[in-house]
């Protein structure tokens, strides 16, 4: 009965001996695999071109002052007036663009298209019969991006050169006089924006923009006034869908060599 217990301890303890070097190799000490739960483990790209939609609001409004050097009130000086056309509207288009990456920081340029109607008409302050119909049209961007990422999130701002179409036409309906300009107004647009990946190529975001132009109308043929140049201004939040090309993959627990 010793020798059978003798031999059951001798086998148990080589067993255990066994289990605890047999994971040892050239590599060293076997370790478990761990989950890197900290936050922004995901390593999210941002490089690469896109091509997206976007739908949302627009605000737009086109200011204008009109002088009036009627004899009657020389001696108060000119009587001055401001023309003020504004409305909302529903609005979409389409963006395409390309960034770059490195390390947080994101860098980009894009281009956009949006679809506007604006055409509204107001009576002049000062003069009775005088009328003036203001319209602005198909709103084009081109801005560059600098932008902050953090896992699958990107901030960025925007800054760049605006172009539309504005159509400006003066009635006086008591003596059948029309001015009228229609001219592709150049300005600039800033604006701010966020989006999300939803997976390795498909964005989402939400992002704000100003955009800024002026023009310019002939006056009409009405003695000792003067219509200045109108002042256009545009404001948009806009809700974006965009597809990214290719662009490197994210990695979920971003081992060597997937960076």
């Amino acid at each position: 009965m010793g020798m059978r217990r003798a031999g059951s301890i001798a086998f148990l303890g080589t067993w255990g001996l066994a289990a605890a070097i047999a994971p040892a190799g050239a590599d060293g000490p076997y370790r478990y695999p761990t989950y890197d739960a900290t936050p922004g483990f995901y390593d999210f790209k941002w490089t690469g071109f896109y091509f997206g939609a976007h739908l949302g609001g627009a605000h737009t409004e086109v200011e204008a002052t009109e002088s009036d050097f009627n004899p009657v009130d020389s001696l108060f000086g000119p009587l001055i007036e401001t023309y003020s056309q504004n409305a909302a509207s529903v609005t979409g288009g389409v963006q395409a663009g390309w960034q770059k990456q490195w390390e947080k920081f994101v860098v980009g340029v894009e281009v956009t298209y949006t679809a506007l109607t604006f055409d509204e008409t107001a009576a002049s302050p000062v003069l009775a019969g005088v009328f003036r119909t203001a319209e602005v049209r198909n709103l084009f961007t081109l801005a560059g991006r600098l932008g902050y990422a953090d896992g699958r999130w990107l901030a960025y701002a925007k800054y760049g050169w605006a172009g539309a179409q504005v159509d400006l036409t003066l009635r006086d309906t008591l003596a059948g006089d029309v001015a009228s300009a229609s001219e592709w107004a150049n300005g600039w647009t800033a604006g701010v924006g966020i989006d999300y990946a939803l997976t390795h190529n498909l964005f989402l975001g939400v992002e704000y923009n100003y955009l800024y132009f002026r023009t310019d109308v002939a006056p009409l043929p009405i003695p000792d006034t003067h219509f200045s140049e109108a002042e256009v201004s545009v404001q948009t939040l806009l809700v974006r869908l965009n597809y990214r090309f290719g662009g490197p993959a994210g990695c979920a627990l971003a081992p060597p060599g997937c960076r």
